[in-house]
């Protein structure tokens, strides 16, 4: 699992998926594994608040990388656009933009079929079934 982020194209990924203002995807190179981690690990602290857990050097110099390592910094993208998500949630358009819909109130119950009904006037199970 952790070598599928060794090379920092899927670091990148993510925050061009959130944030495509911030790193150029089309121009990244899978061989170059030290930029594509530096690139994501300093736009990550710059401009998402995410903490540079990893390093470049050593993803760039370790075949597989640390999984708990990994993981915890995969867990603080999961913070940071998490809240971001639900800060975006939490805005509503103006009440000009908005059309209220009208939803009509039923005159009363629906009709019971008598032969649905028991002697006590109760729904039989079999119409459960």
């Amino acid at each position: 699992m952790t070598t599928s982020w060794r090379d920092g194209l899927a670091f990148c990924a993510m925050i061009h998926h959130f944030r495509p203002d911030l790193i150029d995807f089309d121009k990244l190179n899978k061989a170059d594994v030290y930029y594509n981690n530096a690139l994501a690990f300093t736009t990550a602290e710059k401009y998402l608040g995410i903490p540079a857990l990893l390093d470049a050097d050593d993803m760039a110099a370790y075949e597989v990388p640390d999984r708990l390592s990994i993981l915890t910094y995969l867990s603080q993208y999961y913070q940071a656009f998490a809240s971001q998500s639900a800060h975006n949630r939490l805005k509503r358009p103006s009440s000009s933009a908005t059309e209220k819909t009208q939803i009509s109130k039923p005159s009363g119950p629906p009709p019971k079929d008598d032969k649905s009904l028991d002697i006590m006037g109760q729904y039989k199970p079999e119409i459960f079934c």
